[in-house]
């Protein structure tokens, strides 16, 4: 079964994951805009979601410390999957 954003993802961004990034317009808990398909001037598709991986993949997010491995790998093959909903 394919990874899935609101059942797989969005779990594993905490409140306060979300809040903090709410300050910088980093809109983790609406599906609407991680799914965006619009790309920008760094990525040609998705590019908030694109964004957040590469701060998760470069642990720089979150603030307090890196993801586990296991989620990266699970929000990284969530992007190769189709960024499904």
């Amino acid at each position: 079964m394919a990874t899935s954003y609101n059942k797989d993802i969005l779990p594993l961004f905490r409140p306060q994951d979300v809040q903090c990034m709410s300050r910088a317009r980093v809109l983790l808990d609406q599906a609407q805009w991680m799914l965006d398909p619009a790309g920008d001037v760094r990525f040609a598709d998705h590019a908030n979601a694109r964004l957040v991986g590469e701060k998760l993949a470069d642990k720089s997010m979150p603030p307090d410390g890196p993801w586990p491995a296991d989620h990266i790998a699970l929000y990284l093959d969530w992007m190769a999957g189709g960024f499904a909903a």
